[in-house]
């Protein structure tokens, strides 16, 4: 019995549920990826989120003014993504070729985009002018208090500049979860260990965090999904950026 050559490939057949909702993360960072590697204003926005971040930290801001900030952060990512997904629908409608139709979508898409980012810009501003003209060496010691911030930061941040990477340095293999230029599991699990070697008093138990990182890091190379150069990439990304940030804190 031959099979029918019109029919369908369905990529989610034979697939346990569990392995639908993986693979559906898998997806979502592979567009987040394209639209860094392909998108200038992609890549710009995802550093100068990295850089505000970076700059929260040496500010005393509340909880609900860190909400806000993450919340603008997050609003001009998503309306740059959906610029990019609006872009690539109307170049695959218009065959790449001129309409005013297409042309007025584009520049919509882009309004909106424009948009989200003065907003950003206008919540940047009530949360961090007065703090930086009263900006003083008190700031530091209460930095000093929230290690939890601190954490979540330094973890972030990691997240974010392997996810660039992945976009800036892709070589046609690999995804956002699976291969790519930096092993992000990697570049995490480090990250932790050496947060929690600098908050650990005990030395064995600071080896036990990062055996436990080396066992991740052999999971991404056994399993092919990164090459040793990836794996000790996301390493190093996870450590070093952890020393500045959390060590450089506490």
């Amino acid at each position: 019995m031959t099979q029918n050559n019109n029919e369908k490939f369905d990529p989610k057949k034979g697939k346990t549920p569990a392995e639908r909702f993986v693979k559906g993360f898998d997806y979502a960072f592979e567009g987040i990826v394209f639209s860094i590697k392909n998108e200038k204003n992609m890549r710009f926005h995802v550093i100068i989120s990295m850089l505000v971040l970076l700059f929260s930290l040496f500010m005393n801001i509340s909880r609900i003014e860190m909400i806000l900030v993450v919340l603008a952060i997050s609003f001009v990512l998503v309306t740059e993504l959906i610029n990019t997904a609006i872009e690539q629908a109307v170049n695959l409608a218009s065959d790449q070729k001129y309409s005013e139709f297409a042309k007025a979508a584009k520049d919509v898409a882009a309004g909106a985009a424009l948009i989200a980012a003065l907003g950003a810009i206008f919540v940047a501003y009530l949360v961090f002018f007065d703090k930086v003209v009263n900006f003083s060496n008190s700031v530091f010691i209460k930095i000093q208090r929230k290690p939890n911030h601190l954490a979540l930061v330094t973890v972030v941040l990691v997240v974010i500049l392997t996810v660039l990477l992945k976009g800036l340095f892709y070589k046609g293999h690999g995804t956002a979860f699976h291969g790519g230029a930096v092993s992000g599991h990697t570049a995490v699990s480090f990250a932790l260990a050496t947060i929690g070697a600098l908050l650990s008093a005990s030395f064995y138990l600071a080896i036990i965090y990062y055996l436990i990182a080396l066992i991740v890091a052999e999971s991404r190379f056994e399993s092919n999904i990164h090459s040793i150069k990836e794996v000790i990439a996301g390493a190093v990304l996870g450590i070093v950026l952890a020393l500045l940030i959390f060590g450089g804190f506490m």
